[in-house]
């Protein structure tokens, strides 16, 4: 690995938000594309698990370290011409086959941004911090290049350049920075920690159920999110407002509060990620329309962008590093798949039904944890009781 002068902190900063609109953009664009060639829902949201599974597995290729930056650069500019290709292809006429190669492409150049963002990380001569403001500034572009997503032809166009410019970008900020072979993993493996997943083991912990609820929010946020647009467009509410309400709630929240969620414990982590996972449910299930969908698409949203937060400032809460990142892809395919197959059968009401759920669990755990706690006072209190009774007799006899 050559620690060179390029290597600034900037060009991380840079590097960190195009990964970041590139996951963005691929799963909102690629997600509208499989919605609306598909024969089905449920069909079109296991495209979308095809291509989570396939970030998973890039991933773990591209970010195990060794690379040379040249392998790279060539890598980027042929992932990216298969994209723009397949895009093009697809909404012209050519159906799954070229969204598919589009699928392969698109994983394969998320998961090289990884790797990206992982050697200029390794490269500085100063610990960096969370990416907290890069994240919602590549969000932030993913959010304005999107626009229409009914418009498939335009959108391809718009995508294409998009993924275009980021592998221009990538390829220069990269330019003679190689991998180092020892360089430690990341549990996640995608954005060099920037998107981790809980540890298994934090289930076992009652008081962080709520904030593993507001961390599982996101899947189906971003998977129903062309679907959301498309019914909100019904409701009067133009689709490009909806995705950028979407990211904003998502990723806002935290900017904000970027500097002082690093304080937070766990139990006030907790605590807030219930309040909104709880209000989210409210809206959804009494809630009018449009507001049923607004209200989750904030509160759901802000929940998991403390969640993500809460986890980049506490690395203890990151699980064990070295861990596959094809694991954790495995699993948001696999849950996007049943997610699929709720709303196939549902429609919009499976994704309040699913919110709903999220929410309710949140509250049911803090209600679990409120009343050990309550329990546990109570029975320490217990035994100093006959003491105390003793002493005030005593008292009141003399």
């Amino acid at each position: 690995m050559n620690k060179t002068s390029g290597a600034t902190l900037p060009s991380l900063t840079l590097a960190r938000a195009c990964a970041w609109g590139l996951l963005v953009a691929g799963w909102v664009g690629l997600g509208c594309f499989a919605l609306q060639l598909a024969p089905s829902v449920s069909i079109g949201f296991a495209l979308v698990a095809l291509w989570l599974l396939a970030l998973g597995a890039a991933a773990a290729v591209a970010t195990r370290g060794g690379m040379r930056w040249w392998t790279r650069a060539v890598a980027l500019c042929v992932s990216t011409s298969i994209v723009g290709g397949g895009l093009w292809y697809a909404a012209h006429g050519g159906g799954l086959p070229p969204l598919l190669l589009a699928l392969i492409g698109w994983a394969t150049l998320t998961a090289l941004a990884s790797g990206v963002v992982r050697s200029l990380r390794l490269a500085q001569t100063v610990v960096v911090g969370p990416p907290i403001a890069a994240a919602s500034l590549g969000a932030l572009c993913a959010g304005l290049v999107l626009g229409d997503l009914g418009d498939l032809p335009g959108l391809a166009l718009r995508l294409i350049a998009f993924v275009g410019s980021i592998a221009v970008v990538l390829v220069l900020l990269q330019r003679r920075i190689d991998d180092s072979l020892r360089a430690p993993g990341c549990r996640a493996g995608l954005f060099d920690c920037s998107l981790p997943a809980w540890p298994a083991g934090a289930w076992r912990d009652t008081v962080q159920w709520p904030t593993l609820m507001a961390g599982l929010a996101m899947l189906p946020m971003m998977a129903a999110l062309p679907l959301a647009a498309a019914w909100c467009r019904a409701q009067s509410i133009a689709p490009q407002a909806m995705v950028l309400i979407h990211l904003a709630a998502m990723f806002g929240p935290a900017l904000v509060l970027r500097r002082s969620i690093g304080r937070w414990s766990v139990r006030t982590l907790s605590i807030v990620c219930t309040a909104l996972l709880a209000s989210g449910a409210a809206l959804a299930l009494w809630a009018a329309a449009p507001f049923d969908l607004l209200g989750v698409t904030v509160t759901h949203g802000a929940a998991w962008g403390l969640a993500w937060g809460g986890q980049l400032w506490a690395p203890a809460r990151r699980g064990q590093r070295g861990t596959s990142p094809l694991r954790a892809g495995a699993g948001y395919a696999a849950l996007t798949l049943g997610f699929g197959l709720i709303v196939q059968q549902a429609g919009v009401i499976g994704v309040v039904a699913v919110h709903a759920a999220l929410g309710v669990i949140a509250a049911l755990a803090w209600l679990l944890v409120a009343t050990a706690r309550a329990w546990s006072r109570g029975t320490t209190a217990r035994p100093n009781l006959p003491a105390a009774a003793q002493h005030a007799r005593h008292s009141g006899g003399r």
